[in-house]
């Protein structure tokens, strides 16, 4: 029953996210509705848990936001991000902006870069690249998720769901190691068919580049004499968005700083095409300011819901539930993670709670196997509606959830990304790894 609730919750926050709610009002109501369901005191569920794990959320999250709108501002306004649309455009072709992006992202992804750092590096560029193409912003998010599902699966890459297992089950980060490639190279192949067959489905409908939806987006509109504006070579700002990569595997510093580090090397590297009038510049910051707070609080709101899910007296009980499932290991964990990460609303929150109680089940099979299987798991159903990192991407590439949720998120993200989980799972019983 516990699970029903808790099911339904998500769904409901779903829907209102769906229907292009403010996720604030959205995150409230559903957090009010559990807490009458289960008893609980609104006023300390409300102050003090919704709040604090909404403003927890914040305070982790706020100057990483921001630093990450400014280098995405800063690339806009110096024409660098211009430069590198153009580079990029003519390497990949004009129709395939979200090959581009996805191979992009899933370069950043494997090299351990937060999801959130790699969608203000990439997002501005590939913005850019569909406005010069004519084409869909939803593109951008396909190729992005495509990308980011493919980056954070694959064996060898120090991730944080593949360290997470290997300390959990007593391997290491190559677990899983040729068969996890294969089927994570399907996907990607796949999921670039699907693309092209929705983006041809989005031009016979005349649905090319629109204007940004909100505020959020990342990209000014800009007229067509921008392209003979003269901007700083594209390896002026490639050189940028390698520091914070080079920063963080080499230095181990804090994210932070690796993305300050890049933002002073967009300010040193492309400072004579930085606006020399004060108020532009003012101007710029404030719209970062801004942009990082829409973002922010649109993904907080969701976190909240998801402290107050935590919170619930039935949760516990629900993962007890789950994680109780029999049958064979590996569907073990394959049921549990994605149940425990789709309520979650994150794949890394979902291992953190799953992972210490599936460790007997590790013991029972070929742990590297389940290692893989249980960081494909992970990245199912927790791109439900209810994680708050979907309100930022779509927020930040100016487009109505509604819009690209089912057709783009939903089908790569959690459809074509389970059939690659029990396809690896297949293909492991097959050849009697497992």
């Amino acid at each position: 029953m516990d699970i029903l609730i808790l099911v339904a919750a998500v769904l409901l926050i779903g829907l209102f996210c769906y229907k292009n709610v403010p996720t604030l009002i959205g995150g409230i109501v559903c957090s009010v509705i559990l807490m009458i369901i289960y008893k609980m005191d609104i006023t300390t569920g409300l102050f003090d848990t919704y709040m604090g794990g909404l403003v927890g959320f914040m305070k982790s999250w706020m100057i990483l936001f921001f630093l990450g709108a400014l280098f995405g501002k800063l690339l806009d306004i110096t024409g660098g991000s211009d430069s590198l649309a153009r580079v990029i455009l003519n390497v990949v072709g004009p129709k395939n902006v979200s090959l581009g992006v996805c191979i992009f992202t899933a370069i950043l992804a494997m090299a351990g870069i937060s999801s959130f750092i790699s969608l203000f590096i990439c997002y501005p560029i590939a913005l850019k690249l569909c406005r010069k193409a004519n084409i869909n912003r939803a593109s951008v998010i396909a190729g992005y998720s495509l990308g980011l599902n493919f980056g954070l699966a694959v064996p060898w890459v120090p991730v944080t769901n593949n360290v997470l297992c290997a300390s959990y089950f007593g391997t290491d980060v190559s677990a899983g190691g040729f068969l996890g490639l294969f089927v994570s190279i399907v996907f990607i192949v796949v999921g670039m068919l699907y693309i092209k067959w929705y983006e041809k489905r989005l031009a016979a409908a005349g649905k090319g580049y629109l204007p940004a939806y909100g505020t959020g987006a990342l990209e000014e509109e800009e007229s067509d004499d921008d392209d003979a504006k003269k901007g700083p070579h594209w390896v002026l700002s490639v050189i940028p968005m390698l520091i914070p990569i080079l920063v963080l595997n080499i230095f181990k510093v804090k994210v932070e700083l690796a993305l300050l580090c890049g933002v002073l090397a967009v300010v040193i590297l492309q400072f004579k095409y930085l606006p020399r009038d004060w108020d532009a510049n003012r101007k710029a910051v404030s719209d970062s300011i801004s942009m990082c707070m829409t973002t922010l609080i649109n993904a907080a709101a969701i976190v909240g819901f998801g402290a107050v899910v935590q919170n619930c007296p039935g949760y516990a009980t629900a993962v007890d539930s789950i994680l109780s499932y029999e049958g064979s290991p590996l569907m073990i964990t394959f049921v549990a993670t994605n149940l425990i990460a789709g309520i979650a609303g994150s794949s890394s929150a979902g291992l953190v709670l799953a992972a210490p109680v599936l460790q007997q089940a590790a013991t029972m099979t070929n742990a590297a196997v389940f290692h893989r299987t249980t960081v494909l798991a992970s990245l199912g159903l927790d791109s439900l509606p209810n994680a708050g990192f979907l309100q930022t991407e779509c927020t930040v590439a100016g487009v109505k959830f509604k819009d690209v949720y089912f057709p783009v998120i939903f089908a790569l993200t959690v459809v074509l990304t389970i059939l690659r989980c029990l396809l690896y799972m297949g293909l492991a019983a097959a050849f009697g790894l497992a």
